[in-house]
């Protein structure tokens, strides 16, 4: 058995010990269709919903906000996301492409198979600055 133990290096918690999840202190969007929740002290945004052409101005200002906020990559957990429209993945795309222009990355995790693969299909995954991590198994 393998144990894997995750530290946040020095003044992080103690070896053995997992370091904190993000706390999602901001609502940065909250509808019906979508919640977008961010990390006043992290570079990550949760999503859950679905990302379509109504609301994708929401995605990219939280997107942008989130990257004005913190230094370095930029991460999305994309975990309880059911559905991506042509919209929402440009706004990943224009946001990864931005990022790139300074050196960073806008890194998505745990994307929905399906979401994965139009992704793939479109060409988008190869975007300059866009990271697929921990992709969901079919």
């Amino acid at each position: 058995m393998t144990v894997w133990r995750t530290t946040d290096g020095e003044g992080g918690p103690e070896s053995g010990q997992r370091a904190a999840a993000p706390r999602y202190d901001l609502a940065e969007c909250d509808t019906a269709l979508l919640r977008v929740a961010a990390s006043s002290s992290s570079p990550w945004l949760l999503m859950a919903g679905e990302i379509d052409v109504s609301n994708a101005g929401e995605v990219a200002r939280a997107l942008g906000r989130a990257r004005d906020r913190m230094p370095g990559d930029l991460h999305v957990d994309l975990t309880a996301v059911g559905f991506v429209d042509v919209a929402g993945m440009r706004a990943f795309s224009r946001a990864a492409r931005e990022l790139d222009a300074g050196g960073r990355m806008l890194v998505l995790h745990s994307v929905p198979f399906h979401i994965d693969r139009v992704f793939r299909l479109i060409g988008w995954s190869a975007s300059p600055g866009l990271q697929i991590h921990c992709r969901s198994r079919a």
